[in-house]
């Protein structure tokens, strides 16, 4: 989900021109068969969200079908301003507010409400570290680390092996907004004395460093984020003072959309999850099926006790009927 953090700037000014009407808001042929346009972005859990909402419309409500446009987040935005794609289920549009706003303000976007509460992002620890894990035979060797500050006592529990005497905090790759945030709090609490701020090449080398640490039971220190599969499989702690402000993860509608097309507005401003659920579909996409579709299947045969309370009685054993 993290390309979301780097938007250059000719995009930002494409965004602007689209928000402010330059670009014509066409709508496909809905005479017939209504086609819901989504974008389907590069970060799992927006693909399973995208089918879980296509599985819905489809088989709950009838009359609609619907298509998937992939792509990055500023062309994906820019399409949704357009009217090119109808609905954007995981908006994390704090990371480029002014794009946002300045098409909210010109009203080519509606905002339904939170998908999902926050998405929480910081510097995180194995619970172990802290507290120990007497099944697994490991003492807690940082037991006072709380916060930010206590770090500096604890850097040789990382060590750099490029840079002898100090520590190590995979702050994030380069490029990620994420990645600028932390060496600015590296800067700030002085830890540049005591650590390096490693940049490893990937977010799948980010999390390959943490699953290591903690399947060896050492400690680890470094930035991550949920909603993801890996937080949902190893106890982690966000240290206090590291947590960036919690980002807006909205479902967003083009605006035209939103008048056309009101049975479907009307439930996806109905749609909420949790952190926690989507940690869960994430981890059930990692390690019990093969694609985002099937996710989104198994998310409908088991989380009924969540999906029942966005749709009228009738839709909701419509889509049970429907279910394999």
């Amino acid at each position: 989900m993290r390309d979301i953090f780097r938007v250059p700037a000719f995009a930002l000014a494409l965004l602007v021109l689209a928000a402010a009407g330059v670009f014509a808001a066409g709508q496909p042929d809905r005479e017939e068969v209504v086609e819901v346009v989504f974008a389907d972005a590069s970060w799992d859990s927006i693909l399973v969200h995208n089918r879980i909402a296509a599985f819905i419309l489809e088989n709950g409500y009838g009359g609609y079908s619907a298509d998937f446009v992939p792509g990055d987040t500023i062309p994906l935005f820019s399409g949704l301003v357009a009217g090119q794609i109808d609905v954007n289920m995981e908006s994390w549009h704090s990371n480029y507010p002014e794009v946002y706003e300045a098409a909210k303000d010109a009203g080519s976007i509606v905002n339904l409400g939170v998908n999902l509460p926050d998405g929480p992002q910081g510097w995180y620890v194995p619970r172990y570290v802290i507290e120990g894990d007497p099944e697994r035979g490991i003492e807690a060797t940082a037991p006072d680390l709380r916060s930010i500050e206590d770090l500096p006592k604890y850097a040789h529990l990382v060590p750099d092996p490029e840079n002898p005497g100090k520590g190590r905090i995979l702050v994030g790759p380069p490029g990620w907004i994420a990645t600028e945030i932390s060496e600015e709090l590296m800067e700030e609490y002085g830890l540049y004395e005591y650590y390096t701020a490693f940049l490893p090449g990937s977010g799948a080398a980010l999390a390959a460093s943490m699953r290591s640490a903690y399947d060896r039971g050492e400690p680890w220190i470094g930035y991550y984020w949920e909603p993801t599969a890996i937080m949902y499989q190893l106890d982690m702690v966000m240290i206090e003072g590291t947590g960036f402000p919690p980002a807006d993860v909205d479902i967003l509608m083009n605006a035209e959309s939103y008048e056309n097309l009101p049975e479907v507005a009307e439930f996806l401003s109905n749609y909420r999850t949790s952190v926690e659920d989507n940690n869960e579909f994430l981890n059930v996409l990692d390690t019990m099926v093969d694609d985002a579709q099937e996710a989104a299947i198994w998310f409908l045969q088991n989380r009924e006790d969540l999906w029942t309370q966005w749709v009228p009685g009738e839709v909701a054993e419509n889509v049970r009927a429907a279910l394999p």
